[in-house]
């Protein structure tokens, strides 16, 4: 079973305001909104209206990824935008865009990003992490990826955030238990799992410091996630493409 999804948002909030360390009264002076529905919000007994909500994320700082994931889970018990079930066969028109890009690119189901495909150059860029595999569990558990990132603490603790946050509601409470559980023999877990990293608004700018296969060298690289419109799809399409040079 997933989530209650209102849970989710009201778990959030209330982690959210207590990392930027503001009191109750201290956040409704800033967002226009009474202490009394503040707490009625973090309790999940009452559900906020996007306006609430909008209110809350200009004060606390919530990436546009998060809002974004947040007031679509506000709309979850009233609308079904599930992307229909392809019983994880990635059609082959699908496979063909991927092998088209010159980047390293793949195909993930979020938010526990699972691979699902992933292009000749990827598996370059970040061996062991193919088809079949996660990424959490490549990023904590497989020596390479200490080496194909260069600033994996940093890298790493964002995305383990994004899963805490963007997971509940979204994926069943069993899937996390078991990538929790996978995840947590490696040292940096429980820092990564019970920590805020120090600037989560990064995500919404995601750029990494990748090492080139063959020359060893740091290639800055942005990440792009896009979201499949038509045709819809489970997964997301994920692409790094390099940083042009300014000069």
């Amino acid at each position: 079973m997933k989530d209650d999804p209102h849970a989710s948002i009201a778990r959030y909030l209330r982690d959210r305001r207590e990392s930027a360390g503001l009191t109750r009264a201290a956040l409704s002076a800033a967002a226009g909104i009474s202490p009394a529905l503040i707490q009625k919000i973090e309790q999940g007994t009452r559900t906020p209206t996007v306006e609430a909500l909008n209110s809350l994320f200009d004060v606390l700082e919530v990436p546009d990824l998060f809002r974004d994931h947040l007031v679509s889970l506000s709309y979850a018990a009233r609308y079904d935008n599930s992307a229909p079930d392809t019983s994880g066969t990635v059609p082959a028109t699908d496979l063909s865009l991927l092998n088209a890009i010159p980047y390293p690119a793949s195909l993930q189901i979020y938010s526990t990003f699972d691979i699902v495909a992933a292009n000749t150059a990827w598996e370059q860029y970040f061996p062991g992490l193919s088809a079949g595999t996660t990424l959490l569990e490549w990023m904590m558990l497989d020596p390479r990826s200490r080496v194909a990132m260069l600033d994996w603490h940093k890298q790493v603790h964002l995305c383990v955030y994004g899963f805490r946050v963007m997971s509940p509601g979204v994926v069943p409470q069993r899937r996390i238990d078991e990538l929790v559980a996978a995840c947590s023999q490696a040292a940096e877990w429980t820092e990564f799992w019970t920590t805020e990293p120090d600037a989560p608004t990064h995500l919404d700018s995601p750029v990494q410091r990748i090492r080139h296969p063959e020359t060893g060298e740091s290639v800055t690289m942005t990440m792009h996630a896009l979201d499949y419109t038509i045709p819809r799809r489970e997964w997301s399409l994920v692409v790094f493409s390099p940083v042009p040079d300014p000069s």
